[in-house]
């Protein structure tokens, strides 16, 4: 699975490209104009709280 940073989805965005790859909420967050973009294919990936719990661990 990749997951696409926001810079990376916003330069994409600015070359008109398509998107297939996945993201996370972060990138909703910092860049909600993702949504309207007729060329992203891929998914929002929500985290829960174990997620945030493992990151910190490691």
């Amino acid at each position: 699975m990749v997951i696409l940073d926001t810079s990376v989805i916003v330069e994409r965005v600015k070359r008109r490209e398509e998107i297939k790859e996945d993201i996370t909420v972060v990138t909703f967050v910092e860049y909600p104009k993702i949504v309207y973009y007729k060329k992203f294919y891929g998914k929002i990936l929500f985290s829960d709280i174990q997620d945030f719990i493992l990151a910190h661990n490691i």
